[in-house]
């Protein structure tokens, strides 16, 4: 044959070679069968093995404050008050992602692990750290926390009861939570604790959600707080020093004075300037009391919950029988491939 004769391939040799492949394949069909087999048992015994694996999610939508105290800030500093500091001092603490590296935070679940299972039990109940290690089966793999109780920490565990702590937050960090926005552009962020213990997933998203809540609004709003509360005891010991000198001034009044003794009145006009002044001052405290709270309000951050998880949480995890039949399309396809490696038609043998 020339070699212009070898550049053509006819449409006919083609329908040939599939022919025979199909060919092949059905006269040794049985091994593929068996790969799909030994695969779909290795699946289904891969599925057995599986945990349990319960989410749970929670989302809240945060909307941060604006900075600047605007007219008030103004109003305010007539009176030597700065508001406007105040408002603007925490400003870009949970702008951008910090608010997900405090959900990540070693801080806030700690704080969260240590809460009971039960709150109605008060102190009796194990807590979460304690229902970690039960289901991970931490207690039968590390026998150094065969004894540990968080409920009763005593000063002989305490190191332990820290590392152990400092575990449980890696572990969850790295496997179990998922904290990100929903949209990146957007203010609802999403919490996701995936664990084989329904009851852990679903109390530690909620109880992770409460306590950043709680952490948030206090950082938030605590020096302004803290501003109100010490113009509150100003005012109120003005006010006590303000009915002092009005009972002072009462008992210092003479009704019946001599003209000769005119000088008996000045107590009395002494204390009455002073009421006057103590007076003065306790209108400008209460002015800066209520333009402090009027900052309060405006710092109060919007954080409100909109999902939160329920009773009975869905198993993420394959059942046995899916994981067979997607183990035995693998091994089919595997053992399709090796025949079409194997079919003498390739290299030109038929």
């Amino acid at each position: 044959m020339s070699q212009q004769e070898q550049a053509y391939i006819k449409v006919q040799d083609v329908i040939d070679a599939i022919h025979q492949f199909f060919k092949y394949i059905l006269q040794n069909h049985k091994w593929i069968w068996m790969l799909a087999l030994v695969f779909g048992i290795a699946g289904a015994t891969w599925g057995l093995l599986q945990k349990p694996k319960y989410m749970a999610e929670s989302t809240f939508i945060l909307e941060e404050k604006s900075a600047s105290g605007g007219g008030l800030a103004g109003l305010a500093s007539q009176f030597g008050f700065d508001i406007g500091s105040l408002m603007g001092g925490n400003a870009g603490m949970f702008a951008g992602d910090n608010i997900l590296d405090i959900l990540r935070s070693e801080k806030i679940i700690e704080r969260v692990l240590l809460t009971r299972v039960d709150s109605s039990k008060g102190n009796d109940g194990p807590t979460l750290a304690d229902h970690y290690l039960d289901f991970m089966k931490w207690r039968k793999k590390y026998p150094v926390m065969a004894n540990l109780d968080f409920r009763n920490v005593s000063s002989e565990n305490k190191r332990l009861a820290d590392s152990v702590l400092q575990l449980i937050h890696q572990e969850i960090t790295k496997k179990q939570l998922m904290v990100d926005r929903l949209n990146k552009k957007g203010s609802i962020i999403q919490i996701q604790a995936t664990t084989s213990s329904m009851i852990f997933s679903k109390l530690f998203a909620e109880r992770l959600l409460d306590e950043t809540m709680e952490l948030y609004i206090g950082i938030k709003t605590g020096t302004a707080q803290a501003n109100v509360m010490r113009l509150q005891e100003r005012a109120d010991s003005l006010m006590q020093a303000l009915n002092t000198k009005s009972y002072q001034n009462a008992s210092l009044q003479i009704l019946d004075a001599n003209a000769a003794f005119k000088s008996y009145a000045v107590p009395s006009e002494l204390t009455n300037r002073e009421k006057m002044v103590v007076y003065g001052l306790y209108s400008e405290v209460i002015k800066n009391l209520e333009l402090a709270r009027m900052s309060l309000v405006n710092q109060t951050p919007i954080m409100q919950k909109l999902d939160q998880p329920k009773y009975p949480l869905q198993n993420q995890t394959w059942a046995w029988w899916k994981w067979m039949a997607a183990a035995m399309a693998v091994g089919g396809i595997i053992g399709f491939f090796l025949l079409f490696y194997q079919f003498p038609g390739r290299t030109g043998k038929v």
